[in-house]
């Protein structure tokens, strides 16, 4: 037997999978089947290259095989785009509904109930440019069998759309949130803040995009903010998804910052800030931090050139006004020594 090639498209990735002599030929067509979904031009000229010559289970292969193409794909787009861990659908005109989620949330299924009316774009990983254009992943749904490798189903075979003759550009990004106690959907529009901690811990390689937590923030502002559905059955969601599509109150202004702050190797490192006035959020590679309270005023007054005790409390006070009770140095102290053990650059404040 002669070794073959399938070429796959996942994201913006071409995904060569050659199959030495060892696979047989009915694996590489149940795969090519699986896959069907996804399939790149044969003479296209790939980014990345899985060999295999060796398959002992042809179900724990396929299963390794979905995960081995997703990594590829990711890490190809590493630094490149926002990507995250959802699933998606496109509308007729090529506006995407992107749901995130982590493992075992229900994507998959949500997947299945969702593009039987509406183009499939991935039921694991979405890729989204810096205006908004989305890149799609049509890889298999994986659906969890008890005891058993997931088995990995076309789009076709599960009765999903192919996508829309469109270009495909982002349109609502959903937090999911399954509640089996629901007779019927709950959409809320979230402020980002309220959001932006199930958001970043579903993207993958965030801290390498530049802006990280502002460019997040800008996105969630071009899509009429963050929305979470929360639902008991896949099926709910269907009746929902023009909802779901309205914009949500205007977005809060907001100003972004940079501070310093001690990494996780303890370098100096900086890390951008979503200034809300009242609340500060802020990204340093995967740890996120918000703040509130007098800290953000106090953390303003270091970022905007306070060094010393004196020049933060003039400062905080500046901006929000002395404490109703108590010594207002005192509580800066306690807020400034609270940043410093947090990580952030700030100076330790002596006795006062």
């Amino acid at each position: 037997m002669s070794s073959s090639r399938l070429t796959l498209s996942a994201l913006r990735a071409t995904v060569a999978v050659d199959f030495g002599p060892g696979i047989p030929p009915a694996l590489v067509d149940r795969v090519r089947e699986a896959w069907s979904g996804a399939l790149a031009a044969s003479d296209a000229v790939p980014d990345r290259v899985l060999v295999y010559d060796q398959a002992p289970d042809a179900d724990r292969f396929l299963e390794a095989l979905s995960g081995a193409v997703t990594l590829e794909a990711l890490e190809h787009e590493r630094g490149r785009a926002l990507l995250l861990h959802a699933c998606g659908i496109a509308r007729e005109d090529g506006r995407v509904l992107t749901f995130v989620g982590p493992s075992g949330r229900g994507k998959t299924t949500l997947s299945r109930a969702l593009a039987r009316g509406h183009g499939y774009v991935s039921d694991e990983s979405i890729g989204i440019d810096d205006d908004l254009t989305v890149y799609p992943y049509r890889k298999p749904l994986s659906v969890v069998r008890p005891g058993m490798p997931k088995e990995q189903i076309s789009p076709a075979a599960a009765g999903l759309r192919d996508l829309p003759d469109h270009e495909l550009t982002l349109a609502a990004i959903v937090l999911i949130e399954r509640d089996e106690t629901l007779d019927a959907p709950i959409i809320e529009h979230l402020h980002f803040v309220d959001g932006v901690t199930a958001l970043v811990g579903q993207a993958s390689f965030l801290a390498e995009l530049p802006g990280t937590v502002t460019a997040l923030a800008r996105l969630c502002d071009r899509i009429g903010g963050l929305r979470r559905v929360r639902y008991a059955e896949a099926s709910d969601v269907v009746g929902v998804v023009e909802e779901l599509l309205r914009p949500g109150p205007e977005p809060e202004s907001w100003t972004a910052r940079v501070v310093d702050i001690i990494d996780a190797n303890g370098a100096t490192a900086m890390a951008d800030v979503v200034d809300y006035d009242d609340v500060m959020v802020a990204l340093s590679g995967r740890t996120l931090r918000i703040l509130e309270g007098i800290a953000p005023a106090v953390l303003r007054a270091v970022s905007d050139g306070a060094y010393d005790l004196d020049e933060v409390v003039e400062s905080v006070i500046a901006q929000v006004g002395p404490p109703p009770d108590g010594d207002a140095a005192q509580q800066i102290s306690t807020v400034l020594t609270d940043l410093a053990d947090a990580g952030f650059v700030v100076p330790r404040p002596r006795d006062h």
